[in-house]
């Protein structure tokens, strides 16, 4: 007897029904939460009479400061790419593929800088490398001076082209990692073994073998760095105004809370242009990976021999510490020296450190509070966004064609909307009658779920498109209904990249700064609210507790999910462990 498969086109069985029915109530879930505010926003300050008003988008685009903004907007957005992706896979490849690894150690590393919300991290290098105040600055100047270097404090400062960029990727390398990581470690080995026996050298195997059999997944990561590259507030609300270089999500911001009144329609304007280009780009990649292909995990799982280094290891782990020391250890190092200090102060008395401010912060209900919502709310909305996506970008590759593009738009619309334009269109359209949700975690967790899902799907697709189709296929030929083989073909084999996605989005969630602006207050605090409430009142060693206590529960929490996914290899076959 032989089993047959219904075809695409084919009206569905009825075992097939229940699957459709959950997808069907999935995709309209989305769309109320995502496309409900962008409607009403954009009723609101564009047809504010029943027509469409042209002068609107005549003055916004006319504003000089805005030409600077976007020019500003997309060097950084280029060069950060640029530098964030090569460094970013090089990491992954070292970690995944090489001897240079120290176990399990070694996953962590690179997401160290993901550990903090940018504007902490940022006040972090602010301690640093402050040409006044900075912990770094007097140190480096004698340096500088005793090898007969006059140089004025002020060229070092982070406050510049340099520190912006520095920042920038210091926050893209990880986000770059995470979707390279978790491609090196389910693809098929076979590819990079041939080239070894071929007499291909190491760094020869890695730019014309490894990098190519995961390009989709470079190509998904690329997209991630400009998408987080055009989104980001805090690095250059903090940098670039100091410096005068301002970009554009910084022009939006002041748009609804530095006029009055806000300028919604101008900021939403702005917001479909970004809606435009994200949609470019994102069908510009997805043409590009259809159009090289890209390798597949196989039908058996198979431990690869790791590419050993020789002289190189201990180099290559030296770089990945010295890569940490300087862009995360010295930050954190400066965020809890200056949480031990009463007021922060360049030099750095050990009489007078205490534990004054946790203990301070600690003792408020308002700051237990936001910590508890905040773990709570991160918890919740990543893993949504992560099942969403995971069963979305599955659906898709079945299906393929036309719907599965138009999943992809779906899923990535939220990313070029800045957070705190959509926070204000959650805010009108979920806020008031009929629902009157202002004021609740819950209106916080449906803005949440909206704007983290572009990342959620794109570290998804990343994976699902990694997986070979051998395993689904016999599934599928033996009976198994679509169901069941999701939760044990499917999952198993793309867990590794979910989980990947669900540890970088939850440091996200924790720190998310924007929509908590709108959307947070006393009623219901998270850490976004807390930290702009200390950043405006200049509590700097409140603020740098915080982060202290933030870069904690977050590195746990990243470790344990990067762990719980680790791809399992039998040992039957040899090898001893990492």
């Amino acid at each position: 007897m032989t089993a047959t498969v219904a075809e695409p086109n084919e009206i569905a069985p009825p075992r097939y029904r229940a699957i459709t029915f959950v997808v069907g109530a999935i995709v309209a879930a989305v769309l109320a939460v995502i496309f409900l505010p962008l409607a009403t926003i954009l009723q609101r300050a564009l047809l504010p009479n029943g027509a469409l008003d042209l002068s609107l988008w005549a003055a916004t685009l006319s504003q000089p400061d805005l030409h600077y903004a976007i020019r500003n907007t997309l060097i950084l957005a280029v060069v950060t790419t640029v530098i964030a992706v090569p460094v970013g896979v090089f990491f992954a490849w070292l970690v995944e593929r090489t001897d240079a690894r120290w176990g399990a150690l070694s996953r962590l590393l690179p997401v160290i800088p993901l550990l903090l919300p940018p504007v902490a991290m940022t006040i972090g290098w602010l301690f640093l490398a402050d040409p006044r105040a900075g912990f770094l600055a007097a140190p480096m100047q004698t340096a500088f001076r005793a090898m007969g270097l006059d140089i004025d404090p002020s060229a070092l400062a982070v406050q510049s082209w340099g520190g912006l960029i520095l920042l920038y990727v210091l926050f893209s390398v990880p986000h770059v990692y995470v979707v390279a990581a978790a491609a090196f470690s389910s693809l098929d080995p076979s590819l990079e073994e041939a080239a070894r026996i071929f007499g291909k050298g190491r760094l020869k195997c890695f730019l014309s073998v490894s990098m190519p059999a995961i390009r989709h997944a470079i190509g998904s990561a690329s997209l991630l760095c400009i998408i987080s590259s055009f989104g980001l507030y805090s690095i250059p609300a903090l940098l670039g105004t100091a410096a005068r270089i301002d970009v554009l999500s910084v022009y939006i911001y002041r748009l609804l809370n530095a006029a009055y009144p806000p300028k919604i329609g101008q900021a939403v304007v702005l917001g479909v242009l970004l809606i435009v280009t994200i949609g470019l780009l994102w069908l510009a990649q997805r043409r590009i990976a259809a159009s090289t292909g890209h390798a597949q995990i196989g039908g058996m799982g198979i431990r690869p021999n790791r590419i050993a280094l020789g002289a190189w290891r201990w180099p290559a782990r030296i770089m990945l510490l010295l890569y940490v020391a300087l862009t995360s250890i010295l930050p954190l190092l400066a965020l809890f020296v200056v949480s031990l200090q009463q007021f922060w102060r360049p030099l750095v008395r050990l009489d007078q450190l205490s534990f004054e401010n946790f203990f301070e912060f600690w003792s408020t209900a308002q700051s237990r509070a936001a910590i508890v919502n905040s773990s709570l709310l991160a918890v919740l909305t990543t893993t949504c966004v992560v099942l969403i996506a995971g069963v979305l970008a599955i659906v898709g590759k079945n299906v393929g064609g036309k719907w599965e593009k138009w999943l992809g738009v779906l899923t990535k619309t939220p990313s070029a909307i800045p957070h705190i334009v959509f926070a204000v269109g959650v805010l009108v359209t979920f806020g008031f009658a009929p629902f009157f949700l202002n004021g609740t975690w819950f209106i916080i967790f449906l803005c949440y779920v909206a704007v983290f899902l572009p990342q959620a799907s794109i570290a998804a697709e990343a994976a699902v498109q990694q997986v070979g189709g051998q395993l689904v296929e016999a599934s599928r030929i033996f009976g198994a209904r679509p169901g069941r083989t999701f939760w044990t073909v499917q999952l198993p084999l793309i867990l590794p990249g979910l989980a990947a996605g669900w540890a970088l989005i939850f440091t996200l969630v924790v720190g998310e700064l924007n929509a908590a602006a709108i959307l947070a207050g006393p009623r219901n605090p998270v850490i976004g609210y807390l930290i702009l409430s200390l950043f405006d009142n200049g509590t700097y060693s409140q603020l740098a507790a915080l982060g202290s206590i933030i870069g904690v529960v977050s590195g746990i929490t990243v470790f344990a999910a990067l762990m719980f996914a680790r791809p399992r290899f039998s040992s039957s076959g040899g090898g001893g462990g990492d």
